[in-house]
C-alpha cells in the first residue's frame, strides 16, 4: 500500500454520513469466560490487527477543500493509544454493561488517529471474565470488516467453521497488481452478469453479514445451483439482459418515488445519546425448525419477529398499529468473501423492506416477509443503492447529501445479520463465551437491530437513539416474547 491512499467511493460516502447525532461506528463485543490481560490483548492486536493497514492509518486532507481525503500512516503508531482498560462499576450486571456500551456508542472516535478503539472491560461475564468492546468507523469497512477483525484475533482463526461457505477470519492479501486490480476483479458486477447458480459467486451474496435473502443456500451454507429463482434473476442472452435492465429501471423509479415511512414514536429528531441492549441467547436450531415449518429462511423468521416486536413496543405506548407497515433498511452483501482482501472497505448495498407490523397472525406475517424478500428485486435494488453510495463518495459532499437526502425518511431503522462461527472459539487460551454486535443507524434512522450467530446460538443487539427509544431493553424483551410465541407454535 502506498504512503497515501485516496479515500473515495462508498468508504468516503460512509465517512461523510457521520454526524454528531449519528456517528456511523460499528460496535462489537467479545465476552471472555476468564479474564484476558491488558498487555495480552495489546500484543494480540499488534500481531493480528495491524496487518490491516487501515488500522494504522488516519484520514488526512479533511480540512483542505481542494484536496481529496486520503488514508495516511500515523507517525510512531502506538497500540496503547487505542486500547483502554476499564472496570465496570457496581453492580456490574447486564444492565450496567448495556449502559456502558451505550455510552461508548455516544462518544465520537478521535479523528486525529486511526478510526478504531478497543475497550477491555473488567467485571463482565461469569466469575472472573471480562470483555473487549471493539468500535470501528464505517469508512474502514462494513460488517464483514468487524467480523474479520474480531475473529481474526482468536486462537487458530483458520480452523473456524461458519454457517455459510467462503467466510474466513483471515482474508487474503492484496494481489501484486495493487488495489486497482483488486477492485476490477471483485467490484460488484451489473445485475444479470453473475452466475448466481455457482457456489463461488454465491458464497456471500445473500446470506452474508446481512439480513438479505438466502434461498440459494441450505442452513449449512450449501448452494442449490438448480434453484429456478436463480435462473430467473439473471436470465440468459439478450432477452435476459433486456429483462434485467427493465427491472433495474423500474426499481430505480420506485426508489426515487418512494413515500416516507409512517410517523410513529420511533421516528423523529435524533440526538447525541445512544442506548444499547441485547436479547438472551436464542437456540439457532429452534429458529431453523420454525423456518422449516413455514418453508422460510432464518432471516424471514427474524424479520417477522422484528415486525411483531415493534408492534408490541408501539402498542405499549398507546399507538394504533392496525394495518401498519414500516420499512426497514436491510443490507445485502455484494462482494463474495473469497474476493475480500486486507483493504477491507464497504461492498454492500441495501434494500428498503416493508414489514407487516400491524399483522398479529404469525403465519401470515412470515408469509408476507417471504414474498417481499424477492430475490429479483432485492438484488437489483441493493446494487443500485451501492452505486448511489459509491458515486456519492466521488462527488462534492453537498451533492452526496442531496442524493442520500432523497431517501432520508423512507425507513424506520436498519436490521442486519452477521454469520458468526458455528462452534466456539478461544482467545489466548480463554474461551469466548459470547459475541454481540450493533449496527450504526444511518440516514436519520434511530434504530438498529443486529443479529449474530455464535456457537449454536443467536444474540439480537438493539442500538437506539435515546430520543426515540430510551429503554431499548423493552424492544429486546418484545423480541424474546415474539420468538417464544413462534417456538410455542412449533411445540403445539
Amino acid at each position: 500500500m502506498a504512503e497515501r491512499e485516496p479515500l473515495w467511493g462508498a468508504d468516503n460516502a460512509w465517512r461523510r454520513m457521520g454526524t454528531t447525532n449519528n456517528l456511523i461506528v460499528i460496535t462489537g463485543v467479545l465476552v471472555f469466560e476468564e479474564a484476558v490481560g491488558y498487555e495480552e490483548l495489546c500484543i494480540r492486536l499488534e500481531e493480528r490487527l495491524l496487518r490491516f493497514d487501515r488500522f494504522k492509518h488516519r484520514v488526512g486532507g479533511q480540512k483542505r477543500r481542494l484536496l481529496w481525503p486520503y488514508w495516511e500512516p500515523v507517525d510512531q503508531f502506538d497500540i496503547h493509544n487505542h486500547v483502554y482498560n476499564i472496570a465496570l462499576p457496581e453492580p456490574a450486571d447486564k444492565s450496567t454493561f448495556e449502559q456502558f456500551v451505550g455510552t461508548l456508542m455516544s462518544r465520537p472516535l478521535d479523528e486525529s488517529r486511526p478510526l478504531w478503539e478497543v475497550s477491555l472491560v473488567d467485571n463482565v461475564g461469569p466469575d472472573d471474565g471480562n470483555a473487549a468492546v471493539v468500535r470501528i468507523n464505517h469508512s474502514v469497512g462494513d460488517g464483514f470488516a468487524l467480523l474479520y477483525v474480531m475473529l481474526g484475533l482468536v486462537d487458530n482463526p483458520d480452523e473456524l467453521e461458519f454457517p455459510i461457505s467462503g467466510v474466513s477470519a483471515s482474508p487474503p492479501p492484496e494481489p501484486e497488481e495493487g488495489r486497482d486490480s483488486a477492485d476490477r476483479s471483485s467490484h460488484p458486477v451489473e445485475p444479470g452478469e453473475k452466475n448466481r447458480g455457482s457456489a463461488e459467486s454465491e458464497q456471500a451474496d445473500s446470506s452474508s453479514d446481512t439480513a438479505g435473502p438466502d434461498r440459494g443456500h441450505d442452513d449449512e451454507g450449501g448452494t442449490d445451483s438448480e434453484d429456478p429463482m436463480d435462473r430467473e434473476i439473471t436470465g440468459s442472452g439478450l432477452l435476459g439482459t433486456v429483462k434485467t435492465a427493465a427491472r433495474a429501471v423500474r426499481t430505480g423509479y420506485d426508489l426515487l418515488t418512494m413515500s416516507d415511512d409512517p410517523d410513529t414514536s420511533l421516528t423523529g429528531e435524533l440526538g447525541p445519546t445512544k442506548r444499547a441492549a441485547w436479547t438472551r441467547r436464542i437456540d439457532i436450531s429452534r429458529v431453523k425448525a420454525v423456518g422449516a415449518a413455514h418453508d422460510a429462511t432464518v432471516n424471514d423468521i427474524f424479520l417477522a419477529a422484528t415486525a411483531g416486536a415493534i408492534r408490541r413496543v408501539l402498542e405499549d405506548r398507546g399507538e394504533d398499529t392496525a394495518g401498519l407497515e414500516l420499512r426497514w433498511t436491510v443490507p445485502v452483501n455484494l462482494r463474495p468473501m473469497a474476493e475480500r482482501t486486507e483493504s477491507l472497505g464497504n461492498y454492500f448495498g441495501f434494500v428498503f423492506l416493508p414489514v407487516p407490523v400491524g399483522i398479529r397472525d404469525l403465519d401470515r406475517r412470515i408469509e408476507l416477509v417471504r414474498e417481499r424478500m424477492d430475490l429479483q428485486r432485492v438484488g437489483i435494488e441493493a446494487f443500485l443503492m451501492y452505486k448511489l453510495l459509491d458515486v456519492g463518495g466521488y462527488v462534492p459532499e453537498s451533492v452526496q447529501q442531496y442524493l442520500i437526502g432523497v431517501l432520508e425518511d423512507v425507513a424506520t431503522g436498519i436490521v442486519t445479520n452477521v454469520p458468526g462461527p458455528v462452534g466456539g472459539a478461544e482467545f489466548a487460551g480463554k474461551e469466548i463465551g459470547d459475541m454481540i454486535v450493533w449496527v450504526p443507524q444511518a440516514n436519520g434512522q434511530g434504530l438498529g437491530i443486529s443479529i449474530i450467530s455464535y456457537n449454536g446460538t443467536v444474540r439480537v443487539g438493539i442500538a437506539a437513539d435515546a430520543n426515540l427509544l430510551p429503554e431499548p431493553r423493552l424492544l429486546a424483551d418484545a423480541f424474546e416474547t415474539e420468538l417464544d410465541d413462534l417456538f410455542g407454535e412449533l411445540d403445539a
